[in-house]
């Protein structure tokens, strides 16, 4: 799949920023936005790519992927796709986590609604 050119430049904002980020030891938000249409999902998958096969990073990481209705499904089976042939990240329900822990290079999808309210549908801990 090729990127276009304010893909590539996206997602190269986001990795400089990101290493920022990552090695400050103060919590920080990093926000992506894109029109649509603008290939979020691609760009976010490149991305995370990038990130877990950097050479820069000395840190393990994991991430949960968010969105709204059943866009979190969509999004999981492209992300799958993506990765089919790399086996660099591994995607996963919540139903798919063992002891509560996503481990490296593990990404989540969630149901944004299902966290994001009193009674939630899933039960977490923090640590």
């Amino acid at each position: 799949m090729f990127l276009k050119n304010f893909q590539e430049k996206a997602i190269k904002k986001l990795l400089h920023r990101s290493f920022d980020l990552i090695s400050d030891r103060d919590k920080k938000k990093l926000v992506f936005k894109a029109p649509t249409g603008a290939g979020k999902t691609l760009m976010m998958a490149e991305y995370i790519s990038s990130l877990c096969g950097s050479d820069i990073l000395t840190k393990n990481l994991s991430f949960i992927w968010t969105a709204p209705r059943k866009l979190h499904i969509q999004s999981k089976r492209k992300l799958e796709n993506y990765f089919s042939n790399t086996n660099v990240v591994e995607c996963l329900n919540f139903e798919n986590i063992t002891d509560k822990q996503l481990f490296e290079n593990q990404i989540l999808f969630l149901n944004w609604e299902s966290i994001n309210k009193k009674k939630q549908k899933y039960d977490y801990c923090r640590k």
